[in-house]
């Protein structure tokens, strides 16, 4: 969500509130419908996977109830109350679903977690991906794997200053910035980040953020597909560190 609150997302019957800073997911065969309970508009990226699917010709649309089939706006969906207890589960739904059953990660426990990766990592504790650079992954807490088996969601945050390796995917991604300033370099080319700001890197691009102020970033990509079919690849400052679903250690793999 990027910006506003007022508007809840139906998924399957289910009402969601959706607010600034929340990672809300509407998988595939749920229906879903939308509705702003105020006077103002509000703002969201939809991450999809529609390119894949057309590629492997494999789209099927399926016209859902003409109206929203709820129409309340509570404060916490059924799926949160559900699911939305860290490292809890429901006894009576357990078993591996494709998709995660979570509706809204909330952007207050994301941004906690982040503050709390940066702090660990100030008290002398590797906690981060490199030097100033926290990173959570949204994931499935019934399988431990990414939200969906196309898509990978994660949110960056970037300490003032911090200059990322380069890196390069298998896999292209978007990327949204969320609040701060600073650059991004694709491919030798350089970008100012804003605030609102979208940017896309493509597959096996090289690139590198710089945060001039704290810079923190939504992204979502395709990695899943690539890993699920061991297609995966990953070089960060000219070294592969990841490859056909392995990580490359020094003197072998694992």
């Amino acid at each position: 969500m990027v910006e506003g609150e007022g508007v809840w997302t139906v998924v399957n019957g289910d009402p969601v509130a959706m607010r600034r800073g929340d990672f809300l997911l509407t998988p595939g065969w749920h229906f879903h419908g939308h509705q702003n309970v105020t006077d103002h508009p509000m703002a969201w990226i939809d991450g999809l996977d529609i390119p894949f699917v057309h590629k492997t010709d494999t789209a099927f649309f399926e016209l859902g109830p003409v109206r929203l089939s709820d129409e309340r706006t509570p404060q916490r969906s059924r799926a949160e109350r559900l699911w939305a207890h860290p490292g809890l589960q429901p006894v009576a739904l357990l078993g591996r679903q494709p998709n995660s059953p979570i509706a809204a990660y909330r952007w207050e426990p994301t941004d906690r977690a982040l503050a709390d990766q940066l702090a660990v990592e100030a008290e002398g504790y590797p906690a981060t991906v490199e030097p100033g650079h926290a990173a959570i992954r949204f994931s499935n807490p019934t399988s431990g794997g990414d939200v969906m088996p196309t898509i990978r969601a994660e949110f960056h945050r970037l300490r003032p200053g911090t200059q990322t390796a380069a890196r390069r995917e298998v896999g292209s991604s978007v990327w949204q910035v969320f609040s701060g300033t600073g650059a991004i370099v694709v491919d030798g080319v350089g970008y100012r980040l804003e605030h609102g700001d979208l940017l896309t890197v493509p597959s096996w691009a090289e690139y590198r953020l710089d945060a001039e102020t704290g810079l923190d970033l939504f992204r979502f990509g395709d990695a899943p597909i690539f890993e699920a079919l061991h297609l995966d690849r990953v070089e960060v400052g000219g070294v592969l560190v990841r490859q056909a679903g392995r990580t490359v250690v020094p003197g072998g793999e694992r």
